[in-house]
């Protein structure tokens, strides 16, 4: 694929992934059942504390250090693209939490808060979600193709464990996933590969 065609794929990417955040944010401050439903099936599983370490696939330590190793790499662009990520989602996400606030699930049903679980603040988009899928999808594309699923199933993990603990709706980690999705492509479309 030529690379004008790779930039206008990872810009459409970007247009889908930020129109996806919108229309979750739509649901967000709804609530509706099967969103309930699924966020309760999670939380009460109960904890599972192996899978905690994905967690932290979503922290902010994970793009710049994502643009440390690509630079170590020689991979100047993946490098900008990976240091530019942070800012920019963080910008996104603190945005649409303001402009569209959405509770806490501790305010809307029945929850079990564990480790970390904020319950102040916005709920949507999941800002751990938003940065594992930023990460994920900046790096996938540079990496064998049998190494992609298990890289982006990492990122899904970590939306769920933040589910899970008490921190998120499902719909919040589903806008999250888009809006980091949608920072990576968009990086990728103005930076190049």
């Amino acid at each position: 694929m030529t690379r004008p065609r790779i930039r206008e794929r990872d810009a459409v990417v970007c247009a889908a992934g930020l129109t996806v955040t919108a229309l979750a944010s739509t649901v967000a401050r709804r609530h509706p059942a099967p969103d309930r439903w699924l966020f309760a099936l999670v939380n009460d599983h109960g904890e599972a504390r192996p899978f905690r370490v994905l967690q932290q696939l979503g922290t902010p330590w994970v793009l710049p250090g994502a643009a440390v190793v690509a630079a170590l790499a020689g991979r100047r662009r993946l490098a900008l693209a990976a240091a530019l990520a942070l800012p920019l989602e963080k910008a996104l996400e603190v945005s649409i939490k303001k402009v569209r606030p959405a509770p806490r699930p501790l305010y809307v049903q029945p929850t079990v808060l564990r480790d970390d679980a904020p319950v102040e603040g916005g709920s949507f988009p999941s800002g751990h979600a938003a940065i594992a899928f930023a990460a994920a999808a900046l790096v996938a594309p540079d990496l064998p193709s049998r190494a992609r699923p298990a890289v982006l199933g990492a990122a899904a993990a970590a939306a769920v464990v933040r589910i899970g603990q008490g921190a998120h709706h499902p719909v919040d980690a589903v806008g999250g996933a888009a809006l980091g999705v949608a920072v990576a492509a968009g990086l990728r479309s103005l930076v190049g590969r």
